[in-house]
């Protein structure tokens, strides 16, 4: 009985300690803009995965947008 409650609490600390505080308040601060490597890499996005193109189009535009040029 006793090792049930102390697997317990150790399980509970493990999964607690995953959760991290971020120190800063503003999209900038914990956000930066995705590049590709060259065109082949934005070629092969365009015909195998379309929708993480746009979502990372999507994700640098937003970010240029809140946050001014790029840093």
């Amino acid at each position: 009985m006793k090792s049930i409650h102390l697997t317990t609490l150790i399980l509970s600390s493990v999964l607690l300690s995953g959760c991290a505080k971020i120190s800063g308040n503003s999209y900038c601060d914990i956000s930066s803009p995705m590049y590709f490597e060259d065109e082949v890499v934005v070629d092969m996005l365009r015909h195998e995965d379309r929708k993480l193109l746009t979502d990372i189009l999507i994700h640098n535009e937003t970010f240029t947008s809140v946050c001014g040029n790029d840093p």
